[in-house]
């Protein structure tokens, strides 16, 4: 407690005036040198609910020898004049110190069990904001101290089941995310096998058109030989029997050159029905990929297209990369557009 005593002189006054001033004030000072006592004793006092009462009855009277004793005091002697307002506003705030500095004591004692129990509740409040911190998304200004432990725990196991029931969700949306974009890599991966298997098709099948037309070529190139070979034949016998036989050597003649003729039409509606057939086998076979292809591609634009608007998201970071994602899938449409 404050002992620094307070002088008239030292605020231009007159010590006789300064102890006729504060005359009005010893019956309260000696009031209060009974408190004092009293508070000593009741300091010693172990804090218990017992003795709550008494910490703030004490508190109290010292509170009133402030307030309705130094502070009336004060007010009817700072009216005189300004130095005497000084003086007294010293006394006053030397002497309320003494009765504050009480009260503050007295006081941290009644509120003991109160801030006590303010310092429980907190402490509890901030262990179960941890607890449920893990399945919340804001924390902030959560009270759960006034509930009962049974209906915290309720509302720990709601909010943990909650939390791992959208967890399980995502984990599912991503799996079925996978496992559709396993069953497009292996259907485009078969697209793919398929449309080598038709072009090795394709090319077998050229390369018997080819072996076929070889072989026709050679056919005709042996029956070119022959006929020329019996054309050489039947001019030599014509010619050794031309001088007996004229008129049987004409006729002869005309025959072989009919002969002859008919057999090269034929060769030649020949080689012009392979080219037509091998012409007509190429337009199809050409038109079948061109068809198949032209069907996948339709198909494989839907696939992209559908892609756009198959998934939704909640999170703001993954509806940004599906948005990028979509953009991207109408770069990939119209490159192949």
């Amino acid at each position: 407690m404050s002992t620094q005593l307070v002088k008239a002189e030292d605020y231009g006054l007159e010590p006789s005036k300064g102890m006729e001033m504060t005359k009005g004030l010893n019956v309260t000072l000696k009031e209060r040198d009974l408190l004092i006592e009293a508070y000593n004793d009741v300091l010693q006092l172990e804090i218990t609910e017992d003795n709550i009462e008494e910490f703030k009855t004490l508190r109290l009277l010292i509170r009133d020898n402030r307030t309705k004793g130094i502070n009336v005091w004060h007010k009817t002697n700072k009216e005189f004049f300004l130095s005497g307002g000084r003086f007294v506003d010293a006394i006053k705030n030397k002497e309320n110190a003494v009765n504050e500095q009480m009260e503050s004591k007295l006081l941290e004692a009644e509120k003991h069990f109160e801030n006590l129990e303010k310092e429980r509740v907190s402490k509890i409040n901030n262990e179960r904001i941890e607890l449920v911190r893990p399945y919340l998304e804001e924390v902030d200004n959560l009270f759960l101290a006034d509930m009962e432990e049974d209906v915290f725990d309720a509302y720990l196991l709601t909010k943990k089941q909650n939390h791992e029931a959208i967890l399980k969700a995502e984990q599912e949306r991503e799996a079925k995310r996978i496992a559709e974009e396993k069953a497009e890599a292996e259907r485009l991966e078969a697209q793919r096998l398929e449309n080598i298997k038709l072009k090795a098709e394709a090319d077998a099948k050229e390369k018997a058109l080819e072996k076929e037309r070889a072989e026709a070529k050679a056919k005709q190139n042996a029956i070119e030989l022959k006929a020329k070979k019996e054309l050489e034949t039947i001019q030599a016998k014509a010619d050794a029997e031309r001088k007996a036989q004229a008129e049987k050597e004409a006729k002869l003649k005309a025959e072989l050159k009919a002969k002859e003729d008919a057999e090269i039409k034929r060769i030649a509606e020949n080689n012009a029905r392979i080219i037509a057939e091998k012409k007509a086998e190429d337009e199809r076979l050409q038109a079948e990929l061109s068809k198949g292809d032209a069907d996948k591609v339709k198909d494989l634009l839907s696939d992209l297209e559908a892609l756009k608007t198959k998934y939704e998201f909640k999170s703001v970071k993954n509806k940004k990369i599906y948005a990028d994602t979509c953009v991207l899938i109408d770069k990939v449409i119209n490159h192949i557009k």
